[in-house]
């Protein structure tokens, strides 16, 4: 019935736009609507820990033996889906307080949980004031850790992850540009994609420690080529409360948890564009990195004996990757290769108190060539995707030793219709 509604809306939203075009005509209001319809094909080798029926994949799943030795995760796996289909409204209107306005309000059927496949999931909604120079944006979009100018377009729905960071956060977003320079200066909170924790993952943990993230990007053009750098600061604050004592001895006292855990990141990229050959490459370091999909988290270093308080430390990952393509004529020819590894924690950790992605995979590695060809709004398009994650014992400082390397081929066709 969700579903059914969720349809309705939009057939609604559709048959709406050109009435609204023209009763605000006199008003200098504009909406025009467009997206894709996109079908996606899959074929893996094993098991992968994955998002959306394995349609946004991580990486594969560590080996399990079964009593003979057999492997359970290991088998061929397929599948095939429409719901990274997408609609669009991209809107223009009068000047505002001097600034030119537009704005965006995207969606698509990936849903908003594994639960919610095919359910419709809102992407982008935001409103852009520009004053030429200087522009403020006021809504969601894509983290400045994302970088929108600079990702890999794999045929897979991941974009590379988890060897960058992927988010797209409600933001409050300021921009200069002056001269070859672009800065960005925002605020952000956490939607889709979160922090985790004690309970599992949830944005209550950004929003308890009554603080934003802080973010900022500065880019470089030199022509056709950009370079950037952006970083971010987060304060999170797992838990509220703990106990000593039982509620069958009567002596059950609850206490008030202060601690938190500050975390940060940077992310140094750049594009080459040579054409008909662009290069892009980039690097991300940080810790606590789970609420842009990428490994690491943290972890509880010490408790405190008289109230049950823990305390934390983060869990460093390095991600990095790079992509070259080859486009002419509407014919790419493209190859990414990306690769991660858990960096530790700097304090021993407790064991059973790790809130992390990957706690146990010490590197991960992915080589991925791909071809697409587009007929007018037409696209179709082929990848060969190898992933490979060494799995391990997970020391007191939260590394990873006596790994064992677990490989997943993945094969993905996809199609698309442009409107």
């Amino acid at each position: 019935m969700k579903q059914i509604n969720y349809l309705l809306l939009l057939a609604l939203f559709c048959v709406g736009i050109p009435n609204l075009n023209a009763q605000e005509k006199k008003d200098e209001i504009k909406v025009k609507f467009g997206g894709y319809v996109h079908s996606l094909f899959t074929y893996d080798t094993r098991q992968t820990v994955s998002a959306r029926e394995g349609f946004i994949l991580l990486y594969p799943k560590d080996e399990l033996l079964d009593g003979s030795g057999k492997d359970m995760n290991k088998g061929a796996v397929y599948n095939m889906a429409v719901i990274q289909s997408r609609v669009n409204a991209k809107i223009t209107g009068p000047e505002i307080l001097g600034a030119k306005t537009n704005g965006l309000l995207e969606a698509e059927f990936i849903g908003n949980a594994e639960s919610d496949v095919n359910g419709l999931r809102l992407r982008h909604a935001f409103v852009n004031l520009d004053w030429g120079t200087t522009s403020l944006l006021i809504g969601q979009t894509w983290s400045p850790l994302f970088n929108a100018e600079i990702f890999p377009c794999t045929v897979g729905a991941n974009a590379g992850l988890p060897f960058k960071a992927f988010a797209r956060n409600p933001q409050l977003r300021l921009t200069h540009k002056t001269g070859n320079w672009k800065f960005l200066a925002a605020i952000a909170s956490e939607r889709d994609y979160t922090s985790t924790g004690p309970d599992g993952a949830s944005n209550k943990y950004l929003r308890n420690s009554g603080l934003p993230i802080l973010q900022g990007l500065v880019h470089y053009y030199a022509g056709k080529h950009v370079f950037g750098l952006s970083g971010e600061f987060k304060n999170i604050k797992p838990s509220l409360t703990s106990t000593t004592g039982s509620a069958e001895d009567g002596d059950l006292t609850s206490w008030k948890n202060d601690e938190t855990l500050s975390s940060w990141a940077v992310v140094a990229s750049y594009k080459l564009n040579l054409k008909p050959i662009t290069f892009k490459t980039q690097t991300t370091y940080g810790t606590n990195l789970t609420d842009v999909l990428m490994l690491g988290g943290y972890a509880a270093k010490s408790v405190n004996p008289m109230t049950n308080e823990a305390s934390y430390t983060g869990i460093k990952v390095l991600g990095t990757w790079a992509d070259i393509s080859y486009k002419k004529n509407n014919f790419e020819l493209a190859l990414l290769a990306a690769y991660s590894k858990n960096m530790g924690a700097e304090d021993k950790v407790i064991s059973g108190m790790i809130y992390s992605r990957g706690k146990n995979i010490g590197e991960l590695y992915r080589i991925a060539p791909r071809v697409s060809k587009r007929f007018e709004n037409f696209k179709m398009e082929l990848e060969v995707e190898y992933t490979a994650a060494a799995y391990g014992d997970v020391t007191e400082m939260a590394e990873v030793e006596n790994t064992h390397w677990v490989g997943n081929t993945r094969i993905s066709a996809g199609f698309y219709y442009f409107f």
